[in-house]
């Protein structure tokens, strides 16, 4: 079982404390209780959240909101709140034999954002549609106010509680989180929250046999979320698919993409960028050699120093990779950085020439984790250099070949700032007295 930070357990505490004030307070002011709804509304809430999608980084979506929304909207807060509870008691938290401090965290989120929700719902002017029979066109348009505010409410307070717990785990922003895995499911929560009205009006009219009816379209639902879900996961294996074929072609860099992705995303974090451009550059490092499989494989396994022709050949795959994908939609976005990763910041790179901010900052930031993968690698002409020998190489080639701030951010991340800090002054004046500003290997390139 994964060792929990110590940044959950107080976040988890936190939680449950809350959570059980709310609950007390729910308990001792509810007028009455039915337990036959409760089972009844848990049970379908229960199912509908096993039946949960995950998300591309932690968690998982389910159409259990329309369920909920429908007993707030039915009872009262109380009953509401503990059907909400059986979204935590799902199979695969069960199978999985998840942490005790998971399930405290998503029961807690359960009760506050039901709760709260629910509270908002009836002292924002709505009521029980059970005790009134249902909805009725005098009750349009004043009952959309706390209709609304009740989805919202209940959207924000459990998109905003789960990023914070992810970004423990992930050791990532929780705005980043919830830019990344939350903002796309606004749309998803109010196209749920009119299925719950619905629900809720056919369970006044005609009991437990008209929730067959609900149950199809929510059904549905879930199907559209997956199919887009199982799209995204296609890309992804696209992308990998890529990378095996450009490595295939070249067993010295093997596993060379995946470091550099690696790389830049830890530079991408450390200038704290946005979860879907830390994405855009996962992706784009993946794919920054693509072009290479138009490159000759005798060039490309080449022990010795390359002809001029043979040079020539290998700065095209720049291009060419962006000949290969300019067609391929979800990928466009990446394009920048594949064409001028090797594109340097004085201007002196190959490509298009261009120089400093003019080269888009994906391109920069791979130039940087592509550079420091291939002087930390074995290469047949030559031994792998140190992290350390590796960027002092890149703060001297500052401003040459590199951006400050992005080689900036690899030593930060690579947390080698303090042994690198009494190499560098003596070592820029060295250089600056010799002239000596130089261009890094990348990768025989």
């Amino acid at each position: 079982m994964q060792e929990m930070p110590k940044k959950i357990k107080i976040y988890s505490i936190v939680l449950f404390v809350n959570a059980l004030a709310l609950l007390a307070y729910l308990i001792f002011s509810a007028r009455s209780l039915s337990w036959k709804h409760v089972l009844f509304f848990g049970l379908l809430v229960w199912l509908a959240e096993s039946l949960g999608i995950d998300l591309p980084k932690v968690g998982a979506v389910s159409v259990s909101f329309a369920i909920i929304f429908a007993v707030i909207i039915l009872f009262n807060p109380i009953t509401a709140v503990l059907v909400s509870l059986f979204t935590t008691v799902v199979w695969r938290d069960i199978k999985e034999r998840s942490s005790i401090y998971k399930w405290i965290i998503n029961g807690s989120t359960a009760v506050i954002e039901t709760g709260i929700a629910s509270l908002v719902y009836y002292h924002s002017g709505g009521f029980s549609l059970l005790t009134r029979g249902g909805l009725t066109y005098s009750d349009f348009p004043s009952i959309l106010i706390p209709l609304v505010l009740c989805a919202a409410i209940y959207f924000l307070f459990n998109s905003l509680l789960i990023s914070i717990a992810i970004s423990f785990f992930e050791n990532i922003s929780p705005i980043n989180i919830w830019f990344f895995d939350c903002k796309w499911a606004i749309p998803n929560y109010f196209a749920l929250a009119p299925l719950g009205v619905i629900f809720a009006q056919v369970y006044t009219i005609t009991d437990v046999p008209g929730i067959i009816l609900i149950i199809i379209p929510l059904l549905v639902a879930r199907e559209a979320f997956k199919v887009y879900m199982r799209l995204r996961g296609a890309y992804t294996d696209t992308v990998k698919s890529l990378v095996t074929a450009i490595e295939a072609k070249d067993a010295y860099t093997r596993g060379h993409s995946e470091r550099v992705a690696k790389y830049s995303e830890m530079i991408a974090r450390q200038m704290k960028l946005s979860e879907d451009k830390v994405e855009l550059i996962k992706y784009a490092a993946l794919l920054h050699d693509v072009g290479k499989i138009g490159v000759a494989k005798k060039i490309l396994s080449k022990p010795s120093q390359l002809s001029e022709d043979e040079y020539r050949k290998v700065q095209e795959h720049p291009d060419l990779g962006a000949s290969i994908l300019k067609d391929v939609e979800f990928l466009k976005d990446v394009m920048p950085a594949i064409q001028y990763h090797h594109e340097h910041f004085d201007g002196s790179g190959y490509g298009s020439g261009l120089e400093g901010a003019t080269i888009p900052l994906v391109a920069r930031i791979m130039t940087a984790a592509d550079a420091f993968d291939a002087m930390t690698s074995v290469r047949p002409y030559r031994d792998a250099m140190t992290s350390l020998d590796a960027a002092k190489e890149l703060r001297a080639c500052i401003g040459a070949q590199f951006d400050a701030d992005v080689v900036d951010a690899l030593v930060a991340a690579l947390d080698i700032e303090e042994k690198l800090r009494p190499c560098f002054k003596e070592e820029e004046d060295t250089l600056l007295m010799e002239g000596q500003l130089k261009i890094v290997e990348t990768e025989k390139d």
